[in-house]
């Protein structure tokens, strides 16, 4: 598995995290008593008792966070949408990029949910004696003032980090039950990725007609792109609509024969003849079965693309022999 699709199926229910939350809000307490068990027994004498003192937790600080939670998930999920955040690569230097890419969002939740969580909290605890010079000393000081933002933070962070790594992981399993067999496991298909162990993938692949919809043979396809949103495959029958992402068919696709140039193509490596640098650290590749298109490709991944090349060029492949005979040498300039 090279990309990682983000169906954020996680962050699009915002209180799949209520657990999560409650387990976070419990330790904060646990460690509360801890830390400062004096200001804690104290906390405990001004309730009536055990019942007392736990439905104040309950209702006076977990309930209100639900809130905050809410928010804080709305604000991961609508992030991902806006900046287009639809897949991540699998590499270091990639999740780091995306992990990091959110720090913004969650330092500057806490304008968008404190007044919410903060009066949610006054009106629960308080109930049914409202106090206004009591709401003054012990919630106002915290409504948008530097001393509540700094209190807020660290559990901002830890709660938004995560509900993030989460999605990312429930993600990334879904993922691999796609690239693997459908009568595998999600583990026995993590046993696979985790040991290199090879797998079969995909030789055909549903494309849609204006009469209906036909299955291809992958290697007889020569692009796969997207634009606008849409997916589509290049065969020598023509030009079809298809329902899988690239990301999905980055991971299920062999690597032998299909690359990567960018985000919104794959190559078939066997139809593929000539390199060429064209501007600002890019190359444009081509081919004779798609005259005309220009298929642009970073720098960045230029020896990633000699490496599937030559790997491609040393498979033997009798299907593809009369076409690669007449192919124009490489350009590398």
């Amino acid at each position: 598995m090279k990309t990682l699709e983000l169906n954020r199926s996680f962050l699009k229910k915002p209180f799949n995290g209520v657990t999560i939350l409650f387990i976070i809000v419990l330790l904060y307490e646990l460690l509360s008593w801890a830390i400062n068990p004096d200001f804690r027994l104290s906390a405990y004498k001004y309730s009536t008792g055990l019942l007392s003192y736990v439905l104040n937790w309950f209702f006076g600080l977990y309930v209100p966070e639900l809130i905050t939670l809410y928010i804080i998930v709305v604000l991961l999920d609508k992030f991902h949408v806006f900046f287009k955040f639809h897949e991540l690569a699998l590499t270091t230097k990639s999740i780091v990029r995306y992990e990091l890419s959110f720090l913004p969002v969650l330092l500057l939740s806490y304008f968008f949910f404190i007044p919410i969580t903060l009066h949610t909290r006054y009106f629960l605890r308080e109930f049914p004696y409202y106090d206004l010079e009591r709401y003054k000393s012990q919630y106002f000081v915290y409504l948008y003032t530097f001393e509540g933002y700094i209190s807020y933070t660290p559990f901002v962070l830890l709660l938004g980090y995560i509900l993030l790594n989460t999605s990312l992981i429930l993600d990334f399993l879904q993922n691999l039950k796609k690239a693997s067999s459908s009568n595998d496991s999600v583990f026995s298909a993590f046993a696979s990725f985790a040991s290199g162990t090879p797998r079969n993938y995909t030789q055909v692949i549903e494309a849609k007609l204006s009469s209906g919809d036909t299955l291809l043979n992958v290697k007889e396809c020569f692009l796969f792109e997207t634009v606008t949103g849409e997916y589509f495959v290049e065969h020598s029958k023509g030009r079809y609509t298809i329902s899988k992402s690239l990301a999905e068919l980055e991971n299920e696709l062999d690597p032998k024969y299909f690359f990567r140039g960018n985000r919104n193509y794959i190559l078939n490596l066997d139809f593929f003849e000539s390199y060429a640098y064209w501007e600002k650290g890019k190359y444009v590749l081509s081919s004779s079965k798609l005259p005309g298109k220009q298929l642009i490709m970073p720098r960045a991944r230029m020896q990633s693309f000699k490496e599937a090349l030559e790997n491609n060029r040393s498979t033997s492949k009798p299907y593809t022999t009369e076409f690669i005979s007449s192919t124009s040498p490489l350009l590398d300039r």
